[in-house]
């Protein structure tokens, strides 16, 4: 009985070692990120401006649009046209574009090629798009987005005096119903705690980039054949950036919250019921691994462990003073990030909650990816 006692006592300080040991990791990664992802804003800008393409692909985006394109349209950058690619819609998303063109010469519609075997809708709308496109820098931004006046000339200016090959920004990321607060949080939580921004080289996995807004120096992107390089990986925009930093080329993300002022540099509300939660991070959350099994189940392993571990200790009656402490630094951490992040105190609050729904989302992400049924946008595709 005695060795029984001392065996579980060992158990459970082995335990809490490895609990505090990722807490102290992502942590530390946390406050290393933030010195290098603030957006610097700037007082002089870029002259004479390099001409900008603003690429829109579109499907089934008439309600989402007309945002998107009244915002960069109304920017301050004056050198810059804005093509929009209808990627075979069954809405009112070409009528929309031509509508907004016709006050605005610098807006041009181009309709989608049938989908080639090998490619996903979305690479294939990319590189549909840079192949019209003519300027020096190509900015694809998601339907979803809106912008302020000054983003487009900011991020413009910052990546010319980076000389950054790509730049891409985070968004505010709206969140209004339930699944959305507990869930989307995650996606600064990811991005911010587990990869090291900070962290120099040509490392391939440390690769990360947002589809939501990635500005490429145009030389640069064609000299990875742009979109063609990933034209079968359903997670493009952080695989193109992986490829970017293994050719040795400079990527940078920054935060588009814009934090201290009023109004976000970017802003997207990506889903806005719970089957669109679901499927959206179905579509990315296994994929994003690259098809790589074992980091993707050591990933799980240590969110379970580090972040709701601590919680199901708590819940089932062990709640020491380490236990609540544990608890206590991880629900400080999520106030921490939604409050820098503008994300919703209330995913905070209820963190075991949404990570639950984020590891179901995963397990669901990769028993499609065996089925060879991820969707998206009315498609289903094989990870390859």
């Amino acid at each position: 009985m005695l060795l029984v006692k001392l065996t579980s006592m060992f158990s459970l300080e082995f335990l809490h070692i490895l609990i505090l040991g990722g807490l102290i990791l992502v942590i530390a990664n946390y406050l290393l990120n933030l010195k290098v992802f603030r957006f610097p804003l700037l007082t002089e800008l870029v002259h004479p401006p390099p001409h900008v393409s603003v690429l829109i692909p579109a499907r089934n985006e008439e309600l989402r649009l007309p945002l998107c394109i009244s915002t960069i349209s109304s920017n301050n950058y004056s050198n810059m046209e804005i093509l929009v690619l209808d990627d075979h819609s069954t809405d009112g998303t070409a009528a929309l574009v031509q509508h907004c063109a016709k006050g605005d010469p610098r807006i041009r519609l181009l309709s989608g090629k049938p989908l080639p075997d090998g490619w996903t809708g979305k690479a294939w709308a990319c590189q549909q798009l840079a192949a019209e496109a003519k300027g020096e820098y190509l900015l694809f931004v998601d339907a979803d987005t809106r912008f302020s006046d000054i983003t487009i000339s900011q991020s413009v200016s910052l990546a010319h005096e980076q000389k950054a090959d790509l730049l891409s920004l985070w968004p505010y990321l709206e969140s209004f119903s339930w699944s959305e607060q507990l869930v989307i949080p995650f996606v600064h939580l990811f991005i911010l705690l587990y990869m090291p921004h900070w962290a120099r080289g040509h490392i391939r996995c440390l690769g990360a980039a947002n589809g939501q807004f990635l500005l490429f120096r145009r030389d640069s992107y064609d000299k990875i054949k742009g979109h063609d390089s990933v034209r079968s990986h359903l997670v493009e925009d952080i695989a193109i950036a992986r490829n970017m930093r293994q050719a040795g080329f400079k990527v940078l993300n920054l935060d588009g919250t814009n934090p201290g002022h009023s109004v976000a540099l970017v802003r997207c509300r990506m889903y806005t019921r719970f089957p669109e939660v679901w499927e959206g991070f179905t579509k990315n959350l296994y994929p994003s691994f690259d098809g790589n099994f074992p980091a993707f189940l050591l990933f799980q392993a240590f969110q379970i462990l580090v972040f709701l571990v601590p919680f199901l200790l708590l819940f089932t009656g062990h709640g020491t003073p380490l236990v609540r402490t544990e608890v206590a630094v991880i629900i400080a951490l999520r106030f921490s990030l939604a409050h820098r992040f503008r994300q919703s105190y209330l995913g905070a609050l209820f963190h075991p909650f949404g990570q639950i729904l984020v590891l179901a989302i995963s397990l669901n992400s990769w028993l499609q990816s065996l089925r060879g049924r991820l969707p998206w946008k009315g498609r289903h595709y094989q990870h390859r």
